[in-house]
């Protein structure tokens, strides 16, 4: 006969308390098989015995609301638990459920839980891994431990749920404390009262469970109370439960600069591992394995820990596999394959080293996904940046490009980028970076991404998805004090772009990194160019003040906008971002242009420097313009990278970001030519933000579809015919 009992309304550490008493207990049959009822209070928050509570846990938003945070018997991820919660146990043997395995017993108490609900009038069923939705909608998340031949499986049964209060105690994606992210977490679960319109008498839930539990297992419980040994168990034992030694006794990583950090995800949980190492030696010393994980025996990660221990670095793999071997255990969704991945992640940053990190430095690097680091930094065609390490004033923060001033180190690493025929992309929102990942993945990519700790680790899901969609990649931290240590308001802040704090980057450990991918301009083993000179025809517009820098952009920075090109054809022309052809589009340009009052020219490096034969007939042809329309204002853009700071952008002297000098000409029309794709995108953005005027490209190559009328594939000859359109309209 089974007995049931209803333990009240207790602190989480009497809870823990009992549940640890009646495991051990049943497994000396000192007290028959046991469904338990439970509630808490006050509220608390409730981590898995595998998690460490700084990594799980808002502590400043549960010690300023009263929160109880404590630690479960149980594997899993962090709960937490309002008054009104009811949680269910079963404490019972492996022989009355047939010996079953663990996946087994999960997948027939959840279902007997799932009929307990059904039998309240809620739709419920088993949803593997562990929880029992409701249309999709979960409504109790499950777990259990083993203690020899006895087990504890527990759940709870979500009765009137705060859905904001519970997001604000755990260490949840901050959108998702927004409004619609509240309301997307609420469409994600659901609870009695939603469902039933009102909350039954808890007496009525705990008969449906009995009655779903005598059915599903074949048995027969009554009602009963704890006995006189669980009670003096209780009051030796609860005062355990809350002490820091228990709630805090995940280990954390030895305090050491030689420790490296990992964090790896799968079906079956989470992973946070360190690691510390002896290079010299090629020694794994000692590795630390935290989560959210669900395994028996319990101790068998603290097994693994200590078999690991003095391993040298090129057996680790093979020695995890022969731990397994010797090591059988019970999980749900854990693989081996899962435990060798979570260890050999962080060990991978060690071929950081070799590239020049020093040893202190190596947990710069976060992690080399879906390859080696080398491997990896060899391939990346893209550079992402986050929007925060740009200065608050800047007026590119919330743009997906840099101007390059000398301002930050974000330009710093454009430059590192641009030099390498990488792609540079400042990331300004989650959306973004989901939207660029989906596009390296679909074209191949391999990228190279700055971001904190914190960001990965709440967003590891999507750069997991990314190594699926085709896109592998290396991250690298960033400097500072992010928006994560400064609490869930300054996250909210983070999220809707409203965080000041201006964080920097690792520039001279990024330069060491990109060390093995060859630059662009040596890649074809052409000599370095000196510099050229200014085109006599345009000489006279160059602004007065304007020096002439060492090293302009040359023709070769193209390469770096190419591949992100969908259509490459030099005899088309674009509309408003509709394709037609290059004699419809040079047509609206004409029209465009002697319809307008305060036409303005933008004329780029390509054609202001003496590069060829074609720049200088371009720069004579643009300077015969200016002649036929002296309305004509050309506006010079040397170079994109002056170094003077100080400037006043309207009267174009040597400004740290050339851009802004075009947006004080007060033109209706602007047309540019010789400019960089990658800088002409940028400009169009600049001026369809800032401006009303109308743009028009003429691009060497394949043409600008944000542009108003741009035409493609525009050399002399097609220079030549547009100022003939022009005499003769």
């Amino acid at each position: 006969m089974w007995r049931i009992v209803y333990t009240g309304q207790r602190p989480h550490n009497e809870n823990i308390a009992l549940d640890q008493i009646m495991l051990e207990l049943r497994e000396k049959d000192a007290i028959p098989s046991t469904i338990r009822f439970l509630q808490f209070k006050p509220e608390c928050v409730l981590i898995g015995y595998h998690q460490a509570v700084e990594q799980e846990v808002r502590e400043e938003y549960t010690s300023r609301e009263g929160i109880e945070v404590g630690r479960r018997i149980t594997g899993g991820g962090a709960i937490y638990f309002d008054e009104s919660q009811i949680g269910w146990e079963i404490i019972a043997t492996r022989e009355e459920f047939g010996d079953a395995s663990y996946e087994e017993i999960t997948r027939r108490i959840c279902e007997a839980a799932a009929k307990a609900l059904q039998k309240l009038g809620i739709n419920a069923h088993f949803r593997p891994r562990n929880d029992i939705e409701v249309e999709g909608k979960k409504i109790s998340g499950t777990g259990g431990v083993f203690e020899g031949k006895a087990f504890l499986y527990q759940g709870t049964v979500l009765v009137d749920f705060n859905v904001e209060r519970m997001l604000k105690s755990l260490q949840i994606p901050v959108e998702k404390l927004t409004s619609k992210g509240i309301k997307a977490a609420e469409d994600r679960v659901t609870w009695l009262k939603r469902e039933l319109g009102t909350v039954p008498p808890k007496e009525e839930i705990f008969k449906a469970f009995v009655e779903a539990f005598e059915e599903e297992f074949g048995i027969k419980a009554q009602w009963g109370e704890l006995t006189e040994e669980e009670k003096r168990l209780l009051e030796e034992k609860k005062d355990y439960y809350k002490s820091p030694e228990w709630v805090y006794h995940v280990k954390r990583a030895p305090d050491t600069t030689e420790v490296l950090y990992g964090v790896y995800r799968c079906p079956g949980g989470t992973f946070r591992v360190s690691a510390k190492v002896d290079k010299e030696r090629k020694v794994l010393q000692q590795v630390v394995i935290n989560g959210d994980l669900f395994i028996n025996p319990k101790r068998l990660i603290y097994d693994l820990e200590a078999y690991l221990k003095h391993t040298p670095l090129p057996e680790v793999e093979n020695r995890i596999r022969e731990f397994f071997e010797n090591h059988p255990f019970e999980s749900v969704n854990l693989k081996v394959d899962d435990f060798v991945e979570a260890v050999m992640f962080p060990l991978r940053k060690l071929e950081a080293e070799d590239l020049g990190i020093e040893k202190k430095n190596l947990n710069k690097v976060i992690g080399s996904i879906g390859g080696s680091l080398k491997e990896n930094i060899k391939k990346a065609k893209v550079m992402l940046l986050p929007y925060c390490a740009k200065p608050a004033w800047c007026d590119y923060r919330h743009t997906d490009d840099c101007g390059e001033c000398g301002g930050c180190s974000v330009g710093d690493l454009y430059r590192m980028a641009y030099e390498r025929g990488m792609i540079p992309i400042t990331i300004t929102s989650f959306e973004m970076l989901r939207d660029t990942l989906r596009w390296c993945g679909e074209n191949g990519y391999t990228y190279i991404g700055h971001c904190c700790y914190e960001f990965y680790e709440k967003r590891h899901e999507i750069f997991t998805k990314a190594k699926e969609w085709g896109a592998n990649g290396v991250l690298i931290d960033i400097i500072g004090t992010t928006c994560y240590d400064l609490g869930i308001e300054e996250e909210e802040k983070a999220y809707h772009g409203e965080f000041q704090v201006e964080l920097d980057l690792f520039v001279e450990d990024s330069e060491k990194l990109l060390s093995i991918k060859e630059k662009v301009s040596s890649s074809n083993g052409s000599k370095k160019k000196s510099r050229p000179e200014p085109s006599e025809y345009l000489r006279e517009f160059i602004p007065s003040h304007y020096r002439i820098p060492k090293v302009v952009p040359g023709p070769e920075e193209d390469r770096t906008r190419l591949p992100i090109v969908k259509e490459k054809s030099k005899d088309i022309g674009f509309i408003n971002g509709e394709k037609v052809s290059y004699e419809e589009a040079l047509e609206e340009a004409l029209r465009l242009f002697t319809e307008s009052r305060r036409p303005t020219i933008v004329v780029g490096p390509l054609v202001l420097w003496k590069w060829s034969k074609e720049s200088e007939e371009k720069a004579k042809l643009i300077r015969q313009l200016r002649d036929l329309f002296p309305k004509l204002n050309i506006h010079i853009l040397p170079d994109y990278r002056p170094r003077n700071r100080n400037f006043d952008p309207a009267r174009e002297i040597d400004p740290p970001n050339p851009h802004l000098s075009i947006l004080h000409g007060r033109h209706d029309l602007t047309l540019m030519v010789g400019v960089h794709c990658y800088r002409t995108d940028f400009v169009i953005r600049l001026l369809k933000k800032h401006t009303d005027t109308k743009i028009i490209t003429f691009c060497g190559l394949y043409g600008h579809p944000d542009a108003d009328v741009s035409l493609s594939g525009v050399g002399p000859k097609r220079l030549r015919d547009f100022i003939s359109g022009l005499k003769d309209l």
